[in-house]
């Protein structure tokens, strides 16, 4: 792998030292808690932004509708206002109610209606009788207004009234009288009265496609233009093109977003449906960053205090403990050695004195486990000469019941079934007692046999065992012996094939059955292979319709030890009994011994 040339040498330049690599671990915390701050004053600022744009654009897009609504409010009244009936009086009925309309309607501020005849282009009659009769030229709007029906309202574009009001005049015509058109001239200040400014020093302007600002929340600003420039401003061409949006970095040609001081406004914008004008809110910069600034402050005045602590701890820290480490390595090294005089410093009540105490504690520990090591180390070396004696005992007394014993048992069956043939009635039973006494012995031969397989690593190891093919083989050499005894084997159609088991398991279950077989003369005995309760155990059980296993055998196998006074007359059971356990198998036995449940695990792998 390509590694920067010294890479290797600085890197085995800091791991030398505890004091460098202090030095380099704090200047990593250092420059990720200094990225970290970047990456939140990046985060808190892009949220402020996110935040300021939502505020201002919300309330922009809130007093847009607001001005909507008192639009439509506005066109609605003089729609009203031109279907009453009254206009087919005179103009004194029609001048009384227009004033009476324009004193009691208090959802709009009415400044003055009037009625224009179209025919002679004059006023007819008006809330103010001073210019009733005078032309429509000395009006202070001129637009040419077209209509497409009597429904249809219009507005002017903002002016301002001789006791400079700023108004905005919806005409429409007069079903009544078609050659009249009925003028509302509706004050703009109450336009303003519920507006909201998210951000401290905002102002709002609505200017319209001309450029000039048709309403506004101060007074002096109205009808004047918004924009000194040439060029429309983005946020009034945005507009009016249907757009709504926020403007954080303005153009350096938008003066309508300069401050003399540099800083700037932000500014969020949203056309007013049905007019062609465009609300645009505005907010200092300054005011509407202020948290951001004060946050990049904060940060460098962290970072620097973050600067400080770094040089600090390590010059200060880094050298306690670099010379306290160092006196430890050499201690330690000497106990290595074989050194254990050696003296810790255990006054200090930090961390390092905590640690010398440790390694004190150590020393002692290490000094008295050397000791108890070589006492069990003689120990040990003497148990092995006893424990190699004994398995020597082990493999001569499993010789001695394999070869000597069981031949001299045969001979003494043998000769048993020679006198038989030539002894007397009354000797008969006598020596069919020796013959029946032998052919035990060699049983129990055979089954110490099977516990000296136990005993072997060997056959004590777990293994799958096919658990109805081996009953079967180990029952067939019991019914050729028995041919008294009826032994079955039932083995149910949903048992698993295997079952974990050792090697001898089928033949300590077969010298079970056998044993049975002895004591009970033309028993009948049923091996029985089902589902334990459990899906993952076989549950093989023995019962019969006798008398069952000895009752000494039972006690001594349930209470796990034999007493020379309490013993079992057969080694069989016991034989399972271990088998079982080798396998993690459970072994049951009833009170009177007709029957043994064995629960044996599924192998953990197929």
């Amino acid at each position: 792998m390509w590694s920067p040339p010294g890479a290797a040498r600085l890197r085995s330049f800091v791991r030398s030292s505890y004091r460098r690599k202090l030095a380099v671990a704090l200047l990593a915390v250092f420059l990720v808690t200094a990225v970290g701050g970047v990456g939140l004053y990046v985060q808190v600022g892009g949220l402020l932004n996110e935040n300021v744009e939502d505020s201002m654009t919300a309330a922009a897009t809130a007093e847009a509708g607001e001005l909507t609504e008192w639009d439509t409010r506005n066109r609605l009244t003089a729609q009203i206002l031109s279907e009453h009936p009254v206009y087919a009086n005179d103009d004194e009925a029609i001048r009384s109610y227009l004033e009476g309309q324009r004193r009691t309607r208090d959802e709009i501020a009415i400044e003055a209606a009037y009625v224009v005849d179209r025919r002679n282009r004059s006023i007819r009659t008006s809330t103010d009788p001073s210019i009733e009769g005078a032309p429509t030229t000395a009006l202070p709007w001129n637009e040419r207004l077209a209509f497409r029906g009597f429904d249809d309202v219009r507005s002017t574009d903002p002016y301002e009234r001789v006791d400079g009001t700023t108004v905005v005049s919806y005409v429409t015509p007069i079903r009544q009288r078609p050659e009249l058109l009925l003028v509302v001239a509706v004050g703009t200040t109450s336009a303003f009265d519920r507006f909201t400014y998210p951000v401290a020093g905002g102002f709002t302007r609505v200017v319209d496609s001309n450029g000039t600002i048709v309403l506004a929340d101060d007074a002096s600003a109205t009808l004047q233009p918004y924009d000194d420039g040439g060029e429309r401003p983005y946020a009034l061409r945005s507009g009016l093109r249907g757009e709504s949006g926020f403007i954080a970095d303005p153009e350096p040609s938008d003066s309508a977003l300069s401050a003399s001081d540099g800083d700037g406004y932000v500014a969020a914008y949203v056309p007013v449906t049905g007019t062609d004008w465009v609300l645009i809110k505005h907010a200092p910069e300054r005011e509407a960053f202020a948290i951001l600034h004060e946050t990049r402050t904060w940060i460098g005045i962290v970072g620097a205090f973050m600067l400080t602590g770094f040089v600090g701890v390590v010059s200060i820290l880094g050298a306690d403990v670099t010379g306290a480490l160092s006196r430890l390595t050499q201690k330690a090294r000497r106990i290595r050695d074989g050194e254990y005089d050696v003296t810790f410093e255990t006054e200090r009540a930090d961390e390092f004195g905590e640690l010398n105490r440790t390694f004190a504690a150590m020393r002692d520990a290490q000094r008295d486990r050397i000791a108890e090591i070589r006492e069990t180390r003689d120990q040990l070396e003497a148990s092995n000469v006893a424990l190699e004696e004994r398995t020597e005992m082990l493999s001569v007394l499993d010789r001695i019941l394999r070869h000597n014993v069981r031949n001299d048992i045969n001979i003494i069956a043998g000769r048993a079934d020679l006198l038989s043939r030539n002894a007397e009635s009354d000797q008969q039973d006598g020596l069919d007692t020796i013959r029946e006494t032998a052919m035990k012995l060699a049983d129990v031969s055979e089954q110490t046999r099977r516990m000296q397989q136990l005993l072997a690593d060997d056959d004590a190891d777990q293994l799958p065992v096919d658990i109805a093919s081996a009953l079967d083989d180990a029952l067939s050499r019991v019914r050729v012996g028995d041919s008294d005894t009826a032994i079955a084997l039932d083995v149910d159609d949903d048992v698993p094939e295997r079952v974990t088991g050792v090697s001898i398991l089928p033949e300590t279950i077969a010298d079970v059955v056998a044993q049975i077989a002895r004591n009970n003369e033309g028993v009948t005995v049923e091996v029985r292979v089902t589902r334990a309760d459990t899906d993952d155990a076989v549950l093989v059980a023995v019962e019969d319709d006798g008398c069952g296993l000895p009752e000494f055998d039972v006690q001594a196998v349930e209470r796990g030890e034999e007493t020379p006074l309490a013993h079992a007359e057969n080694v069989s059971l016991w034989c399972l009994k271990w088998a079982v356990d080798n396998a993690d198998g459970d072994l049951a036995l009833d009170e009177n011994g007709t029957t043994v449940r064995m629960t044996l695990p599924l192998p953990s792998e197929p």
